[in-house]
């Protein structure tokens, strides 16, 4: 019995892809579709590998930038810590680079000592002792008795010094050191000592022991010369006094000299010994109990006891000098000098108006 089927019962017998759902339009619209998203995750792709370069770019250039500001806080004008030494462009305060410092050894010990120098006299901006700085005006004492120094006949015994202070010259670019003896009057250069002039042993009293004898007279001398640099006018060369009446108990400097090599009954006290570059020698400055000092061509009368044939002595007050003697042929506040024959060798100095001391000396 064939029964009449309904219309969906022939169609499940037909199966479920009876139509071409799976045409050519749907396959090339698929491939269409594939090859965009293909083309898609390409440029994404590319352009995460530049963000990445550009990131490492930016991370390495920040590093550099990093280590570079801390370089330069360690530098000369930064906040510390080790670093390299700023330019002068970079920060108006920067610390200037420290000079280097040296000790100075002769390259020889013979000959003058100038020419074994590591460095020229001429070169020298700032002379210091100590943390003491030598006046512009006197550092000539000390560069000039370097450039004059023989070795050979200035060199002392090897020993070491007693009093060691170091003599400093500072040149543009470097810091040389000389120590010094101020109670021997000693350089100490490569391991040898060698005697300083009398100005030399004068100045450096007056800065290291500025309370010895020695420092006093040397602000004497040093004011006189002062004093004489701006003074107008030279020598009065018009008059001269008669020798004997500018001796001092009754003895020129000749004699005097020779009193004093032989004197027994004064215990001389030694003072240091100096080096002297006219006569190439060594000489001593020595004190004695009475009031008297020997300097290089220089004796110092200090006591009231000694006296010229007018009466002249130490105490009397400028009046009284020219009432006794008469004018000077140089006069300057503190030095009146007298000029017996061609030089000036009779001087005194005066401190508030009165004589300090009376001074013989003997020119070359």
């Amino acid at each position: 019995m064939n029964e009449k089927q309904p219309e969906w019962y022939r169609e499940l017998q037909r199966g479920p892809h009876v139509q071409p759902n799976f045409t050519r339009e749907k396959k090339e619209a698929i491939v269409h579709q594939t090859e965009t998203l293909g083309h898609g995750e390409k440029r994404r792709s590319r352009w995460m590998i530049r963000f990445s370069w550009a990131a490492l770019f930016f991370i390495v250039v920040a590093v550099i930038v990093a280590v570079a500001f801390r370089e330069n806080v360690g530098a000369p004008g930064g906040g510390g810590g080790k670093g390299a030494v700023a330019s002068p462009e970079a920060s108006p305060s920067a610390t200037p680079i420290p000079k280097g410092q040296f000790f100075v050894i002769p390259s020889r010990q013979d000959g003058y000592l100038k020419d074994a120098l590591p460095f020229s006299t001429e070169e020298v901006k700032k002379i210091w002792v100590k943390e003491t700085q030598v006046p512009q005006d006197r550092m000539y004492v000390i560069l000039q008795n370097l450039n004059m120094l023989e070795m050979t006949k200035a060199g002392t015994d090897d020993k070491p010094l007693s009093t060691e202070s170091l003599i400093r010259f500072e040149t543009a670019d470097s810091v040389y050191r000389i120590p010094y003896d101020v109670d021997t009057n000693e350089y100490h250069l490569g391991g040898r000592g060698y005697y300083a002039d009398d100005q030399v042993m004068l100045l450096m009293h007056g800065i290291l022991q500025p309370d010895s004898k020695l420092a006093q007279l040397d602000r004497m001398f040093e004011q006189a010369r002062l004093e004489m640099e701006t003074r107008e006018g030279g020598i009065d060369e018009s008059f001269s006094y008669d020798g004997k009446r500018l001796t001092v108990a009754g003895k020129s400097y000749n004699e005097w000299e020779q009193l004093l090599l032989l004197r027994s009954s004064v215990q001389p006290i030694l003072l240091g010994h100096y080096y002297d570059d006219a006569l190439q020698a060594v000489g001593n400055v020595t004190e004695y109990s009475d009031g008297v000092m020997q300097l290089n061509r220089s004796i110092v009368f200090t006591d009231g006891n000694y006296a010229t044939p007018d009466g002249l002595a130490v105490g009397m007050s400028k009046e009284e000098v020219v009432q006794k003697l008469g004018k000077p042929n140089l006069q300057l506040d503190s030095k009146w000098s007298y000029k017996i024959g061609d030089y000036l060798k009779f001087h005194l100095y005066f401190d508030h108006n009165k004589i300090r001391c009376i001074v013989l000396s003997q020119p070359l």
